[in-house]
């Protein structure tokens, strides 16, 4: 029975992950997850706050145990109607954002596509399944890229999906690269400051090919959760519920994009918890090992009626704005 702190948890050997990771991977699987441990850990433990690369360790430590519970997708389902199953709303949810990427529409044969936070390439799957597209997508998780790239090939796409570990807010790509962006549910993990934000729709516009579009989608908050609800936030999605105050349209157009439309799918995605929430009830000895005895219930304080007016799910549809209307005179209308 072996046991290390990190940032005040214990991780244990003894009937806890790291003993279903000696397992399935021996040693090594075992000292991966513990560097991803101490990675995420100790910028919390001197700053307060998340890095970038803790960010990439936070997911290299729970992908593997989430997609045991979870599935394939990182994001929430889109629930459009009340017999929707929750692998239908996962799918809504990936092709709501393709559409507003305006992919197929050109009908100019194949688009390439990139997909910013693309987890393990569930989403672009689908959507190279169902559009003319290549697609190329970005990472900063080593482990998520490894797992993405397992996936790909099982599902015969190596030739049209391409995953690269990466940060987004520094793209590796020439300008003027893609025809179309997707970014579903993943901008407030990649921004861990408010200018990250700015700095990553600034990449997004720089790699975008005139006239391209942005498919984009993320949970936001319109002012701080309670104290408590900080702590079962930072517990279960490792960011603060304070960094997710952000008004993403507002961020794109000053960044030189026009909205075309958007939504506000809150309400459609609370089964999504409610999922959550009967899965650990569930399996509640096995998640507890892997949560380290976090009281997931509480995260049911999204489904409060009275945060309605603090949460909202968005997801916009997002154009260049073309050179000759940025230089119109200050007084012209929007």
């Amino acid at each position: 029975h072996r046991t290390m702190k990190n940032n005040g948890k214990t991780l244990t050997t003894k009937g806890g992950f790291l003993l279903q990771t000696y397992r399935d991977e021996g040693f090594r699987g075992c000292f991966k997850k513990i560097r991803a441990a101490i990675t995420m850990g100790v910028p919390f433990y001197l700053f307060g706050r998340r890095t970038n690369k803790s960010v990439g360790a936070y997911f290299d430590l729970i992908t593997e145990d989430a997609r045991r519970f979870y599935g394939d997708n990182f994001h929430f389902g889109f629930f459009q109607n009340d017999t929707s199953t929750h692998e239908e709303a996962l799918a809504a949810h990936t092709d709501m954002v393709a559409q507003m990427a305006g992919l197929g529409e050109k009908g100019t044969g194949t688009q390439h596509i990139l997909d910013i936070g693309c987890g393990i390439c569930a989403p672009a799957i689908r959507i190279a399944s169902h559009y003319p597209v290549d697609i190329t997508g970005i990472n900063i998780s080593k482990e998520q890229v490894r797992q993405g790239k397992i996936l790909v090939e099982k599902a015969k796409l190596e030739n049209r999906i391409h995953i690269h570990e990466g940060n987004a807010l520094a793209l590796p790509f020439a300008d003027a690269s893609f025809d179309a962006i997707l970014c579903v549910e993943v901008a407030g993990d990649i921004c861990v400051s408010h200018g990250q934000k700015a700095r990553l729709v600034q990449e997004m516009l720089r790699v975008l090919k005139p006239g391209g579009r942005i498919g984009f989608s993320d949970l936001i908050f319109t002012k701080a959760p309670t104290e408590e609800e900080e702590k079962v936030m930072r517990a279960i999605l490792y960011h603060k519920g304070r960094e997710l105050i952000t008004d993403w349209p507002s961020i794109f157009r000053k960044g030189g994009f026009s909205v075309k439309s958007c939504v506000d799918m809150i309400e459609k995605t609370h089964p999504t918890w409610e999922k959550s929430i009967k899965v650990y009830e569930e399996r509640r000895e096995e998640l507890q090992k892997i949560l380290d005895k976090i009281n997931f219930n509480q995260s049911s304080f999204m489904l409060n009626n009275e945060r309605y007016g603090t949460i909202r799910f968005m997801a916009f549809s997002s154009e260049i704005v073309p050179p000759e209307l940025l230089q119109l005179p200050a007084n012209s209308p929007p």
